[in-house]
């Protein structure tokens, strides 16, 4: 690439990224003068403090009703009903199917601790709460492939088309987010999840550009998926290959008029990825000592104790749904996860992140009312949830606390330039509704047909009624908004500021008799937490839309960050 056409190109294609530096020095070497490094070093520093953005998402559907949007009812499930009785009391639809055991001493009804209510499933979480802000009035979406869909594009008029090509300025929120901030990183965007994995959706189907595309917006912004740390240090090897090249290669007449004809074209992101390759390049080739080495990288000991990681944890799963081929999301377990994405954040590699439980559907059990019955209650999410969320999520939060955050002027940690949302795509039901079954005389025309009917009833279905939190840096902590009604179950409306619709009985979350809906008050969505996720990591959302750099069309949740 000669120097005009490497110019031309960064002044009408947008920013370079580290990736185009770093195969720029493979070719000519590393703009050595003092002059130019001092410039690029003092123009990268200008451009702010750095910003991460991490997703961690339980796949399969939560039981929020035990999470962030706690609930006390009654556990009918070791209720006596002789067999064949069709009108008990309470009635079949009347009852409610709570985790085995519930209540009981590990799994107290719910609580509530400083300005958060929370159900027993994140008392592991309770030393994060001054951090966390819970949105309790919440929608996921009760298709698995659809929801998953929504969290990673938000909400907008045309997104529900899963099967259909993606257009050019469509972004999922990694995507938008690596493609503001990422340019000065090598790798900015790692995730540990794939579309197709959960068994709905058919490869043949969903070829390259539908559904979820990891190849939006600018290279650099591409989805890289992490997968194993063995495949992580492979790609970071290669990495290295690329700056070892470098070594000895004249420098270009280029590097003489980088201040002239580069850095004056106020093309800020490329100045920094320019600064950010440099101190890559030095690194990796040992010009100023060694100090990542892709080899080594997330192996030690020590940091692997701190996550709790045994060589179990690093293998992938696969799992057989819905009659499909064993699948996989080649992703080890959160904590591995978990932990790479600190090392990747420390070293200065990457910004961006997706971390989402390897178990395909774990939290998907669909259980029938006979077999809740017989197992005297639900399936008990305890385990999952502290396996896969807690324990390594307090890991990490405390490693990030306690690291500076590479390149930042102001001295702050990693933390203080993060922003966390936890979500899952979905609720599950804790009931079911037999009216129909017992009106239906045409299908069901015996009483011993209706309650075989009633036996077989999805209680754990997908549910809409759902949560999501945040944390980090800019996040006011200890912080509650909205709630699940009592007697209705479903989320109570907040307004735009973050209040509960006065319409709605704050405790049953019946509309108020005379009273009706205020216009403004909604429950959140994906499409909101998308919005909210970029607003706290400085970003514009309506800016970005108008940019035609995503169609997430809801607004920020603005009452989430601090003041």
């Amino acid at each position: 690439m000669k120097r005009r056409s490497f110019l031309a190109g960064a002044a009408a294609g947008g920013a370079i990224s580290v990736l185009d530096w770093l195969a720029w020095f493979e070719r000519y070497g590393v703009p050595g003068t003092s002059k130019s490094l001092g410039l690029a070093s003092a123009s990268a520093q200008a451009m702010g403090e750095p910003r991460y953005l991490i997703y961690w998402f339980q796949e399969g559907g939560w039981d929020s009703y035990c999470m962030f949007s706690p609930v006390d009812t009654p556990n009918h499930a070791t209720m006596t009903v002789p067999a064949g009785t069709l009108n008990p009391m309470p009635s079949w639809s009347a009852q409610f199917y709570r985790p085995k055991g519930y209540p009981s001493a590990t799994q107290a009804l719910k609580a509530v601790e400083g300005n958060i209510e929370y159900g027993y499933l994140a008392r592991d979480g309770l030393s994060l709460f001054p951090d966390l802000a819970v949105v309790a009035s919440h929608e996921g979406n009760a298709f698995h492939s659809g929801s998953r869909l929504e969290y990673h594009y938000g909400k907008y008029s045309s997104y529900y088309a899963p099967s259909a090509l993606r257009a050019a300025n469509e972004r999922t929120v990694m995507q938008a987010f690596c493609e503001a901030y990422g340019s000065a990183a090598p790798l900015p965007h790692v995730s540990w999840h794939r579309w197709l994995s959960d068994g709905e959706l058919s490869e043949a189907t969903y070829t390259e550009g539908k559904g979820y595309y990891e190849k939006l917006g600018p290279a650099f912004a591409h989805t890289v998926y992490g997968q194993t740390p063995a495949d992580m240090r492979a790609r970071l090897g290669s990495l290295g290959s690329v700056t070892n090249g470098a070594k000895g290669v004249r420098i270009r007449q280029f590097v003489d008029r980088l201040h002239d004809e580069f850095l004056t074209g106020k093309d800020g992101e490329s100045v920094r990825a320019f600064a950010s390759a440099v101190a890559i390049h030095r690194q990796l080739s040992g010009a100023t000592g060694i100090t990542v080495n892709p080899a080594t990288m997330f192996t030690d000991a020590a940091l692997r104790t701190d996550f709790g990681v045994v060589p179990a944890d690093e293998q992938p799963t696969s799992t057989s749904v819905n009659e499909m081929p064993a699948r996989s999301k080649n992703a080890p377990n959160t904590n591995v996860q978990a932990m790479m994405t600190y090392e990747l954040m420390r070293a200065g590699i990457s910004i961006g992140f997706w971390i989402e439980n390897r178990q395909i559907r774990g939290f998907d059990t669909h259980r029938d009312r006979q077999s809740i019955r017989s197992n005297q209650g639900q399936s008990d999410q305890l385990g999952s949830m502290r396996r896969d969320l807690w324990t390594p999520l307090k890991a990490l939060v405390a490693k990030l606390k306690s690291t500076p955050a590479p390149g930042s002027p102001g001295g702050k940690t990693l933390w203080e330039c993060t922003t966390i949302v936890l979500a899952s795509e979905m609720g599950r039901t804790i009931s079911g509704d037999v009216a129909g079954i017992l009106m239906d005389n045409v299908k069901f025309p015996t009483d011993a047909e209706k309650y075989a009917e009633i036996m077989k009833q999805d209680c754990c279905q997908h549910w809409e009624v759902s949560s999501v939190a945040f944390l980090g840096g800019t996040v006011q902590g200890n912080r509650q908004y909205g709630r699940v009604g009592a007697t209705t179950l479903k989320g109570i409306p907040i307004m735009p500021d973050g209040s509960l619709d006065p319409a709605y009985d704050p405790i049953t979350g019946a509309l108020i008799s005379g009273r009706t809906k205020a216009a403004t008050s909604f429950l959140s969505d994906a499409g909101h937490v998308y919005a909210t996720a970029l607003y706290l990591s400085g970003l514009d959302p309506d800016a970005l839309r108008a940019a035609n750099k995503g169609r997430n069309a809801r607004a920020p949740m603005r009452f989430v960050k601090k003041p």
